[in-house]
Formats: structure tokens, C-alpha cells, sequence
């Protein structure tokens, strides 16, 4: 049975209390937060201790969950690590590269679990997603598009939207390319008069040639939540909310080059046209409807049950500390190049030994 605290009463902290409160192998102890009234609901909720500060619930779990505002991570995950507590902290691991490197460092040597929040990395179309994606696995170089988009929350204030929103996309993308970052490209725009940007388009590129492209935005109309994978040999669309996979490929014919365009004399090209795409160009649809894999799944419990089996069998969690380190780099970097206005060399060096 894992003791687990929980540091943030808010509303991603009353999220996490709701799937540990369920979970079998643990027992919910108590919750710390600075607000009065935020603490003592989740606690008279729950029917566990109300605590004032992180060094009253250190001695009393196993573990704590982190769902403070970001600006607060390091401050809070700090006293925790060294404590050889195990900790799940929500994403961004922190707004800085040396923040999140001195947490990571401090797990690693305690040897605690450092869990961090990525919680579309359980999200199934993503698991069905990869599935397809040996060829850009495997190194080959693709074209990718990821937007993120909602309105405005007034949650997360004390960072843009590239460490609120397109740091989940950029966990993803990161983690299924296997090439260094060499340079990013980015512009951002504070709609709200802000410290931070409320809208960012950011342009990267990794040695093996794949370009990736993400857009997010914290002031649209629209909640989207989507990511387009190109290769060679097929496109791959992924919609994260409503859990559909969409591929879309070429057939063996177009594969082995037999309508190269230089070889098609013009008679032949008139003749082929009008029906071409759909008749060489495969698309499969899946959706929860014919792949049960994608339907309804608490991704946020799936995110509980890999932290409480890391804890309990030594393993390491899907978005460890360490792995999360590359994603704040980078994002970093992208709002580097926002407020420079300049495209920016990513400096990789950094990133060895971690």
C-alpha cells in the first residue's frame, strides 16, 4: 500500500485526490495547499489530514503528487526528492532547463520514482498511432503538424502556452524521433497583455531531416487536440479528443515507383486522374467503433497506475524525470525564439549525461 500526499488542492490536484482515492494500493493520507478553503474541501472530501506545509506531510507518505502552479515545482519537489519520497509531478516538469535538471538530479540520486504528468502519452490513439509508425520509429525522416488549441481559462497564468499546451505535444513528438534537435524557428503572440504568450507557432528540425511544426493557443474558439505524421510510406492523423486514428497510404503500386510522373506521358496521366487517389491512395479510419482499444479510457488513472507500479516494482515510469528533460529544453529554446524573434541552434550539449 503506497501513502500518498497530495500538494495543490486546486483542480488538477482534486483530479489526481479522485483517482487515488480509488485505487486499491493506495491510501490517501492528506492534502497541502496554501488556500484554506481549497485544502479543507478536499480533505473533508476525502476524510484525510489537512496540512499546512510540504514539511508537515514529508514524514507522514510514501509519496506525494505535485498539481501546484509551475512557477512552485522545484521549490516543492525539492524538499519531497531529497526525502526519498517518490514523486508524481504534474507537467511542465518546470518553466526552466535548471530547475528541471537539478530535480531530475536529485531523483536520480535518491533512486525515488519522478514521475511527470504527460498524461497524453496514455491517451490510446497515441498508443494505436505508434503502431503505425515503424518507418518514422526506426529514424526514417517525416513532416510533422501538431495543433493544440481552447479558450481561455485563467488556469496556468504564471506561463505561456508553450510550457502550458504544445509541451504536451512536444513530449510526444520528441519521444517518437529518434534524432537530435538541431535548430528551432518560433513566433508567439500575447493577445491578453500577459508576462507570456497566449499563442505560438514553433518550427523544429532533428538531424535526420524531419521538420516538425507546432501551433498552440490558449484564446481560440475552438478546443483541438490533433497531430498529422508523415513519412515515406504513409500520413498518419491523430485526434486526441475524440480518439481517432486516420491512415492514409499509398498502395504497393505507388510504392514501387509504376506512376512515376516522368514516365506518364500526358495521354496516360488524362486517363488516370480523375480517379487516382481513390483508387491508390488507402485510407483506414479507426475509431472506437472498430478498434476497441480506442474507446473511453481515464488516461489520468492509466497516468495513477503506472506511477503506484513504478513505486511498487522499481521499474521506471513512462514519463520519467529524466525523459521529461528534453521536452523543457526544447521548449526553452522555443521561447527563447520567440522573444529574440530569431531562429536559435539548439544547444544538445546539455543534454548529455542527463
Amino acid at each position: 500500500m503506497v501513502k500518498l500526499g497530495i500538494i495543490g488542492a486546486g483542480r488538477l490536484g482534486s483530479f489526481h485526490a479522485d483517482k487515488a482515492a480509488t485505487h486499491k494500493e493506495i491510501e490517501l493520507v492528506g492534502v497541502v495547499d496554501p488556500s484554506e478553503h481549497a485544502r479543507k474541501k478536499l480533505a473533508e472530501k476525502y476524510h484525510i489530514r489537512e496540512l499546512n506545509t510540504v514539511d508537515e506531510i514529508i514524514p507522514l507518505v510514501d509519496a506525494v503528487v505535485i498539481a501546484a502552479p509551475t512557477s512552485w515545482h522545484c521549490k516543492l519537489g525539492e524538499p519531497c526528492l531529497k526525502n526519498g519520497l517518490h514523486v508524481l509531478m504534474e507537467k511542465p516538469m518546470c518553466s526552466s532547463w535548471d530547475d528541471a535538471q537539478k530535480l531530475a538530479e536529485i531523483a536520480r540520486q535518491t533512486g525515488v520514482v519522478f514521475q511527470i504528468g504527460h498524461v497524453e502519452e496514455f491517451n490510446p490513439a497515441w498508443l494505436l498511432a505508434q503502431e503505425e509508425l515503424h518507418e518514422v520509429k526506426n529514424g526514417s525522416p517525416a513532416i510533422v503538424d501538431a495543433v493544440r488549441t481552447s479558450g481561455y481559462t485563467f488556469r496556468s497564468t504564471d506561463i505561456g502556452t508553450v510550457f502550458d499546451m504544445m509541451i504536451h505535444d512536444l513530449d510526444l513528438v520528441l519521444s517518437l524521433i529518434p534524432s537530435p534537435v538541431i535548430w528551432v524557428d518560433a513566433a508567439g503572440l500575447n493577445i491578453l497583455n500577459g508576462q507570456h504568450e497566449d499563442i505560438a507557432d514553433a518550427r523544429i528540425r532533428f538531424e535526420n531531416g524531419t521538420i516538425a511544426r507546432f501551433y498552440s493557443s490558449r484564446t481560440d474558439s475552438n478546443a483541438r487536440r490533433k497531430m498529422r505524421i508523415t513519412s515515406m510510406s504513409c500520413s498518419v492523423t491523430i485526434d486526441f479528443g475524440a480518439r481517432i486514428v486516420k491512415k492514409y497510404q499509398p498502395d504497393q503500386s505507388v510504392l514501387e515507383g509504376l506512376f512515376n510522373p516522368e514516365h506518364i506521358s500526358p495521354n496516360i496521366a488524362e486517363k488516370i486522374t480523375t480517379n487516382f487517389m481513390e483508387e491508390h491512395f488507402l485510407v483506414n479510419e479507426m475509431t472506437s467503433d472498430t478498434v476497441p482499444a480506442l474507446a473511453a479510457v481515464d488516461a489520468l488513472a492509466k497516468e495513477m497506475e503506472d506511477f503506484v507500479e513504478s513505486i511498487q516494482t522499481g521499474r521506471q515510469p513512462r514519463v520519467s524525470g529524466h525523459r521529461a528533460l528534453t521536452a523543457i529544453a526544447v521548449a526553452e529554446t522555443i521561447v527563447d525564439s520567440i522573444r529574440k524573434k530569431i531562429p536559435i541552434p539548439f544547444n544538445s550539449e546539455k543534454l548529455k549525461g542527463n
